[in-house]
């Protein structure tokens, strides 16, 4: 048999074509030049709701809401002077009009063929109710969406502009703030200043026997001075981290000069019988720190040990130089620290409840922490409650070298 030629029955083939263009599942219509039909499939009368035979010779037209067929015409016209493979319904709403007169949407595919130089056109037609159901949830679903973003945006916008009037606010009252803590410390430091003055001047004045209950009043009054500088001191140095307007500025510091220097101004804190001792633990005495911060954090380690321990209870400051680290340690025998507390120990203004009686800001801890922070240093302690509290301070610096005596 030669090649390209089949064995299979021409009659065979041909009933073959009637099957698949009888069983198509989308709808199949044949046109002429002149938009008549010539042939379709039962899908095509299924999908417009025809009975077999009710379309054949009529126009194409016919399957087509009034709207789209004036231009579908000059359509069909121009298809037959330029005739080609296209779709019809993409990108564009393309509706089919059924015998009911209902319409449904729809998307063509057409080809074209002559035999006997007659034209004929195919139309595959494809009912896509589906799609466009689907389509216009989508858009639906789109335009709601967008509905809520825009009002989301536009509850965003008001929060994001609720939030900027906040923060405006918040500066404005935190500059506030800071000025009336700043003209509060002056302002108060000039009187305190007088009083204590004048608490030296009458001392003087009264020496001798015969005046000590005159000695007893003025030392309650440079008690409570240096109890309300205090007071100033840590509202004013709280107010000056806070702002971040605290730069350390090391030193270069005689540690044992300092302590002692120190806990002489502290003696008239004390209580009565209470001891202010003060120890250096190692031959070197000479460090580069930060003055002010390193004051500031003993002087209020060793006020808390004197306002928190008994009379008669000493107190002990402790210091070594060891490798570039300063060590400071305080040890006293008062109430110590609730386990319950300790927790809170150094946030701003927190006062364990067996030391809620006695004065305080309850800064005095929270300072010192700060200022390690800004040293990199680091603060511990242990308490035990009814014997007494040891707080102990590791601040980076730096020491001199020690000298090589036989360079010499």
């Amino acid at each position: 048999m030669p090649a390209g030629e089949s064995n299979v029955d021409p009659i065979h083939l041909e009933r073959v074509r009637e099957m698949l263009f009888d069983s198509a599942a989308e709808g199949l219509v044949l046109v002429d030049r002149t938009g008549a039909i010539r042939m379709l499939n039962p899908r095509l009368l299924e999908l417009f709701g025809y009975d077999n035979g009710e379309l054949l010779g009529r126009p194409i037209e016919d399957l087509l809401p009034g709207t789209f067929r004036k231009a579908h015409t000059e359509h069909r016209k121009s298809f037959n002077a330029h005739p080609a493979k296209r779709h019809m319904g993409r990108g564009r709403d393309l509706f089919g009009l059924r015998k009911d007169g209902t319409t449904f949407p729809v998307e063509v595919g057409l080809n074209h063929f002559e035999v006997g130089n007659e034209l004929y056109v195919m139309g595959l037609v494809t009912d896509i109710t589906e799609r466009h159901k689907a389509q216009e949830a989508l858009q639906r679903n789109t335009a709601e969406l967008e509905k809520r973003v825009e009002e989301r945006t536009a509850e965003l916008a008001k929060g994001a502009h609720a939030v900027e009037a906040a923060y405006q606010r918040e500066k404005e009252l935190n500059a506030l703030k800071s000025r009336f803590v700043s003209m509060a410390s002056h302002e108060f430091r000039t009187p305190l200043s007088t009083i204590m003055g004048s608490a030296d001047l009458i001392a003087r004045y009264t020496e001798g026997p015969g005046n000590e209950k005159v000695h007893k009043h003025v030392q309650r009054i440079r008690t409570k001075v240096r109890d309300l500088t205090s007071i100033l001191n840590d509202f004013l140095s709280f107010e000056r981290i806070s702002q971040g307007d605290l730069p350390s500025e090391p030193e270069e510091l005689d540690i044992v000069h300092l302590c002692i220097g120190l806990m002489e101004e502290m003696r008239g804190m004390a209580k009565a019988g209470q001891a202010l001792e003060y120890d250096h633990r190692s031959d070197d005495r000479t460090i580069i720190i930060d003055r002010g911060m390193l004051l500031n954090s003993i002087t209020n380690l060793v006020t808390n040990a004197i306002k928190y321990s008994p009379e008669g209870n000493p107190v002990l400051l402790s210091t070594r130089l060891e490798r570039n680290t300063l060590r400071v340690q305080v040890v006293d025998h008062g109430i110590g620290i609730p386990e319950a507390d300790q927790a809170h120990l150094f946030e701003p203004f927190f006062r364990a409840q067996n030391a809620l009686t006695i004065q305080g800001t309850g800064l005095g801890l929270h300072l010192v922490k700060r200022y390690l922070d800004l040293m990199g240093g680091s603060l511990t302690y242990t308490s035990t409650p009814g014997q007494g509290s040891t707080f102990t301070m590791l601040i980076p610096g730096k020491t001199r070298p020690h000298e090589d005596p036989s360079a010499h």
